[in-house]
């Protein structure tokens, strides 16, 4: 199995439930994690990442840390200076015009949302609310071509946009698509040669669908548009995730994958949850699982089963840790605290 990993974690896209997956088999096989310095929970987003702000970096010492997972804004010369060169890459992105949908809600309060009602008031002029030189802007455009480095106002002529999808191709060894979340878990387990448990999960930091709108056709044009360069990323990651899926695993073992994937989640959510599935946060009934709300969405939890054993217990609880709560605990657990 592969140790040593560098994910991207793209905002808005999942990425909580694959960071949970991360934090689990570190965990599990006693990894370090390049933690953010004073154990924050990002590395100083949204400045491109340094390595002096990670937790424990020196430049005089060779030390390496075996994850890094926490939000960052990447610049691999950086990243390379806290990772074994053996680390594997890789980041999961989402389509555009859903991680819009979602970014609107989520940071409402950002300059460019603040002033408008919806989202299709913002899409049918938003260089009337969107100011280039605010240190939020990403959130309002362009989000993951930010969180990958570059531009998010930069030109979308083919050329630069071809120099864009190269520069990512050469840093990353594969991407995930979110809206396929279980092939992506499945091509996850096979290019980190892990098992199937390993990178099973159940949704974490996701929405209470009241909070979800759908646009209509002209507004998705518009966002298109304005999101042009994550759109071309997107479009282009989409076509190669299939190709290596083919490539790697073929049609016929997906299916069985899948199907093995599937089934090993509906016996934890049988073993572990009280209910079917996710709850709102009000009916979360342990306060240490309840996750950070954020913005206008509401975001949805779990409860465990009374009475599990140990073992299980152990294994349900980090399964529906939120990110935050799961980041502190490891985090103490690397750096214990020093006591005068």
């Amino acid at each position: 199995p592969k140790t040593d990993i560098v994910f991207l974690k793209v905002h808005k896209s999942a990425s909580s439930t694959v960071m949970n997956i991360l934090f689990r088999f570190g965990e599990t096989h006693n990894l370090t994690f390049a933690f953010p310095r004073g154990g924050g929970f990002q590395l100083s987003y949204p400045y491109h990442f340094l390595a002096r702000f990670v937790q424990g970096f020196s430049p005089h010492s060779p030390r390496r840390f075996n994850i890094l997972c926490h939000h960052m804004r990447f610049l691999q010369p950086e990243v390379q200076k806290v990772v074994p060169s053996s680390a594997v890459y890789f980041s999961i992105l989402r389509n555009p015009v859903q991680l819009m949908e979602s970014s609107f809600v989520y940071y409402k309060g950002a300059s460019a949302f603040s002033r408008v009602r919806s989202l299709e008031e913002f899409l049918r002029q938003p260089l009337r609310y969107y100011d280039p030189s605010r240190g939020d802007r990403h959130y309002a455009r362009n989000l993951m071509t930010f969180d990958f480095g570059f531009n998010p106002d930069g030109d979308v002529s083919p050329e630069r946009v071809q120099l864009m999808l190269r520069a990512i191709e050469a840093s990353f060894d594969f991407l995930l698509i979110s809206e396929y979340f279980d092939e992506s878990m499945v091509l996850l387990k096979e290019m980190l040669c892990w098992d199937l448990d390993s990178v099973v999960s159940f949704p974490l930091n996701s929405r209470d669908s009241s909070t979800k709108s759908s646009l209509p056709a002209s507004s998705v044009e518009r966002l298109k548009a304005w999101n042009r360069l994550d759109w071309e990323i997107y479009a282009h990651f989409n076509r190669s995730f299939w190709e290596r899926i083919e490539r790697h695993i073929g049609a016929a073992r997906l299916r069985r994958e899948l199907r093995a994937l599937r089934a090993r989640r509906a016996a934890l959510a049988e073993s572990c949850l009280q209910g079917t599935g996710s709850v709102a946060p009000k009916d979360i009934k342990d306060s240490s699982l309840r996750p950070l709300q954020h913005g206008g969405a509401r975001i949805l939890g779990y409860n465990l089963k009374q009475g599990l054993d140990g073992e299980l217990e152990r294994t349900c609880r980090r399964l529906v840790t939120p990110e935050l709560q799961y980041s502190s605990l490891l985090y103490k657990k690397q750096f214990p605290p020093q006591h005068p």
